[in-house]
């Protein structure tokens, strides 16, 4: 019987390891098809399909491993998404089950098929929470860290708002210099995105990083020298437009990106004549399968024919114009409508799962209160118990302590009766010298106190002087001034009042936040009295200065001194005394 028990063991822990091998296996040969995916992907797709059959009776997260690379393959074969459904499932799975890795890459996948849905808000929320724990995990894949912040750079491009997309392709540009996967693109994006914010040295900057630096731009990456080349002509760069246009000249092949034609008018018309933007305007229109690059072209080419004076040309635009500006209308309005429409059910989406939140937030609550009340109860119940048996010993523990104590009482009493009697021949005789040493310490203390006065009065007038000699030129002479207007009825201008509060505030830094700190709300001409007042000026000098009647002068003088007293304005420790 033990020898059968041994033999089934052994089998047991052979079939384990067995299929333990198997596993790394076949997650070997995934990531084998994942690194060739990065630069095959229809190939890596291919044999991505002739492996599935092997993955039929593997566990779940085989399966899901299978699923989501597949995903990643179609991403990278420019395949779009069509459907959410697949990668929701990939995503609550691996949430559970899944490695940092394995969430990292759900969440990227699950913002690029949202992207593919035009689902701009729901793609920008994964697309983030696959960029967060790249931020604070290890084992994470840091080229889907780097696309991530590139992705999220794109979608705030294409809804306008540049501010946030320069900040993400920073982003972007941080994580590759950290891992050392910077390239041109990287800087394109910095470079372009600068360039929609209005930032024309940082453009220049990093468009120069990539033409004229270590990561020069060839005449293979043609979108990149294509934009450059628009950027730069719009800029007024010349000299950098011509070496992008001489570099695309280079391409043996001739195949231009999209946005070719449209950078090689703008440089026409630039730098070259309007009749060459013409030919590359028409021929943008005729090739172009943008309806906005259609547009754009129409516009351009009904204004050239119409300056030409051609009528027929001119008015064969100006219809194929209004054709693409229809086209244009009808599909902003539909990205529009739909990008609503996905912002308002994402909204509903995510007030529905914080209700959810917070319901269960409140039933843990309530369990939580509810088993801590019956705690309460157990221990008050207990207390009670404890603190009436206490009571009793106490009780009968304090009476026998009673009775010792009024024995011992009984002794004490006699000695201190006959104590008594000597203490109080002695009190009478220390009374009299206690009254003779209280005569004394009377006028010791009133001396003390006329140089404590004394010496009040010398620190104050040694802190005035202190102050006089610590006021530096500008702002003395500026009081000075002040201080002579005030003889004559010289009503101080706007310039003059600043260069006062200047100058206070330069000699009295805290002035005028005490003040401030004294008044909830005061308003401007209130706050020149105490300025004033703290120069020293007397309420007739006031008068002058300010223009004020001489009533309201004396109101707000009195308005002052109910909040703070006009004294300790005048002559504090942080102060200058009237002069």
């Amino acid at each position: 019987m033990k020898h059968l028990i041994k033999f089934a063991i052994f089998i047991i822990l052979l079939n384990a390891s067995c299929t333990k091998d198997c596993n790394e296996g076949l997650i070997y040969k995934l990531n084998e098809i994942k690194a060739m995916g990065d630069t095959l992907p229809q190939k890596a797709m291919e044999q991505l399909d002739s492996l599935r059959p092997l993955f039929k009776n593997e566990p779940e997260y085989l399966q899901n491993r299978l699923s989501l690379l597949d995903i990643r393959l179609r991403d990278k074969a420019f395949i779009k998404h069509t459907s959410s459904i697949s990668i929701k499932e990939l995503c609550s799975y691996f949430e559970k089950e899944g490695t940092v890795e394995d969430i990292q890459e759900a969440y990227y996948y699950m913002g690029s098929v949202y992207r593919d849905l035009n689902d701009y808000p729901r793609a920008i929320t994964y697309f983030l929470k696959s960029a967060e724990i790249a931020e604070t995990k290890k084992n994470i894949d840091s080229s889907l860290w780097e696309n991530a912040y590139s992705q999220l750079s794109y979608l705030y491009k294409v809804q306008f708002n540049y501010t946030e997309a320069l900040n993400m392709s920073l982003k972007q540009l941080s994580v590759a210099e950290a891992t050392g996967t910077i390239n041109e693109r990287t800087y394109a994006n910095v470079a372009s995105c600068y360039f929609k914010v209005n930032d024309t040295l940082n453009t220049v900057k990093y468009y120069d990083y990539i033409l004229k630096g270590k990561n020069k731009i060839t005449s293979n990456n043609h979108d990149i020298l294509a934009k450059a080349m628009g950027d730069y002509t719009v800029l007024g760069y010349k000299e950098e437009a011509s070496l992008c246009y001489s570099l695309l000249k280079e391409n043996p092949n001739k195949k231009f990106p999209p946005n070719y034609l449209i950078s090689l008018a703008i440089y026409y018309e630039r730098f070259v004549s309007a009749d060459s933007a013409a030919v590359a305007m028409v021929e943008l229109y005729a090739n172009s399968n943008s309806i906005e690059s259609k547009y754009d072209a129409a516009r351009w080419l009904t204004r050239y024919y119409t300056k030409k004076g051609d009528k027929d040309k001119a008015v064969e635009y100006a219809i194929k114009f209004i054709d693409a500006n229809e086209a244009v209308i009808d599909k902003r309005t539909l990205e529009h409508t739909t990008n609503a429409k996905n912002f308002f059910q994402y909204r509903r989406e995510k007030e529905e799962e914080m209700a959810i939140i917070e319901k269960a937030t409140k039933a843990r609550y309530y369990l939580l209160f509810g088993f801590l009340t019956f705690i309460i109860i157990i221990l008050a119940i207990t207390l009670h118990h404890y603190i009436q048996k206490k009571r009793m010993l106490d009780t009968i523990f304090q009476k026998e302590n009673k009775i010792k104590e009024s024995m011992l009482f009984i002794q004490m009493k006699e000695k201190e009766i006959e104590e008594e009697k000597k203490l109080i021949i002695q009190k009478e005789k220390d009374l009299e010298s206690i009254c003779i040493a209280k005569s004394k310490l009377a006028k010791q203390l009133e001396e003390a106190e006329n140089d404590f006065k004394m010496l009040i009065a010398q620190n104050r007038e040694l802190t005035r002087l202190t102050i006089m000699n610590n006021i530096s030129g500008d702002a003395k002479e500026i009081i000075e001034k002040v201080k002579k207007a005030s003889k004559g009825k010289y009503h101080l201008n706007d310039e003059e009042w600043k260069e006062l509060l200047g100058a206070i505030d330069k000699l009295y830094p805290e002035f005028t936040y005490e003040i401030q700190a004294k008044f909830k709300r005061i308003s401007e001409p209130v706050l020149r009295v105490c300025y004033l007042l703290k120069i020293g000026m007397s309420a007739p000098q006031v008068v002058n200065l300010t223009g004020y009647p001489r009533q309201t002068v004396f109101d707000r003088i009195k308005r002052i001194e109910k909040v703070i007293n006009i004294d300790n304005i005048r002559f504090s420790s942080h102060t200058a005394p009237q002069q």
